[in-house]
């Protein structure tokens, strides 16, 4: 049985005819939906990829990727020509059933194709269009953030299937007619001991003077991670008469963030620390960071928080999106609010008990979140995908 996958992400082709992620689609990803589909035939964005990337490889045995036009404007929806609606429309009747992840302008127009033939489907839903269009950075997304909104809040109310990655935050702005449950998309191993060891080892050095180094892991591309605010909050704390060494991680452009950290005089502070393969490099990363900052503009529910908290890290966030399903209040700021991230990490950064409680608190939570424990949930509803599947005559 072949499931097609429809999502806006953008994905690289090597000349070998491999495909990699710009985003969060490692090639394990596609294991969860094979536990269920023989095959999967990915529609999406596809570009050229360029000598001397690092992108993690989505390449799987089983996984198709076909290209898609590029909907995620107004005038791309507007001008969307006869053949890409063919395409479409023919990608949909090949397949037995369909997931489509919102927000994903293709994501829309593949669920609607699927209402008109007649096709199962299901919706992902693992963020908000208005919080990411508005968060975009650029007059024509903040323009176009009303439609997209209108146009999935449309789409999740008539879904037959979804599934939400919160608990409660998105179901209050996109609720569905039907079936529905929440399975967040990030998995991460099951913590091992050693983590917490390892961890009780770095809070003791703090107890013995040493500074605490806050992180985040963010692309450099864009503005919604925070990363104006975080620079700044480093900065007061700063004038406060506390350095606290701040590490970023993540690819892009670093030339406009090194100028804010200038522009703030805490360049010394601020340390690039470029991009690493998702898992254990992460990992390892992360178990150099004592203080973890998400302050998003928005999020659905944020990966890296998570990862985060599994290895121990003391996690601040902001009060974006599904964040506060993840952390206590006293531990949240709200977006763009420089003042209360310093105060937080302050909070932290002078107290290395309120770390260790932090620590030993977000390590127990994110076990909530391991895979074998949310591959049951999922199953679930791939499986309701699977049998309407079949009763509707597809083999």
């Amino acid at each position: 049985m072949n499931l097609l996958f429809a999502h806006d992400h953008r994905f690289l082709v090597d000349a070998a005819g491999r495909h990699f992620t710009t985003g969060s689609f490692p090639a394990y990803v596609w294991q969860r939906y094979l536990k269920v589909f023989d095959t999967i035939t990915v529609l999406a964005r596809i570009g050229d990829a360029p000598e001397g990337h690092n992108h993690a490889i989505s390449s799987h045995p089983g996984v198709d990727f076909e290209k898609c036009a590029d909907l995620n404007n107004l005038s791309s929806l507007l001008k969307l020509a006869q053949r890409d609606r063919r395409a479409i429309e023919d990608q949909v009747a090949k397949a037995d059933a369909v997931i489509a992840r919102l927000p994903s302008e293709i994501g829309n127009a593949v669920a609607k194709a699927c209402q008109r033939q007649g096709k199962p489907y299901l919706i992902e839903v693992v963020g908000c269009a208005w919080d990411a269009y508005v968060n975009h950075g650029r007059l024509a997304g903040r323009m176009f953030a009303p439609l997209a909104v209108r146009r999935m809040r449309q789409t999740i109310d008539e879904a037959p299937l979804a599934i939400y990655v919160t608990k409660d935050w998105l179901q209050s702005r996109y609720p569905t007619r039907g079936v529905s449950d929440h399975v967040s998309n990030v998995e991460i191993p099951v913590p091992d001991e050693d983590v917490l060891a390892l961890r009780m080892h770095r809070i003791a050095s703090l107890r013995d003077g040493r500074p605490a180094v806050a992180g985040t892991i963010a692309s450099l591309k864009v503005r919604y991670k925070g990363l104006q605010t975080a620079i700044p909050a480093i900065a007061k704390l700063r004038l406060e008469g506390q350095d606290i060494r701040f590490r970023i991680l993540g690819s892009g452009d670093q030339q406009p963030w090194r100028r804010l950290a200038e522009e703030h005089g805490v360049s010394d502070l601020v340390t690039f620390d470029g991009s690493r393969p998702a898992g254990a490099a992460v990992f390892e990363w992360l178990d150099e960071i004592d203080i973890y900052l998400q302050p998003s503009f928005q999020e659905g529910l944020p990966r890296s928080t998570i990862e985060a908290m599994s290895r121990g890290c003391a996690c601040v966030g902001s009060t974006a999106g599904g964040i506060p399903e993840l952390l206590p209040a006293e531990r949240t700021h709200a977006p763009g609010d420089t003042g209360s991230l310093a105060r937080v990490i302050e909070g932290l950064a002078r107290s290395p008990s309120k770390i260790e409680q932090a620590a030993r608190r977000d390590i127990a939570v994110s076990q909530q979140y391991t895979g074998d424990l949310l591959q049951e949930r999922r199953e679930r509803m791939l499986r309701r995908l699977r049998d309407a599947a079949a009763s509707n005559g597809s083999s």
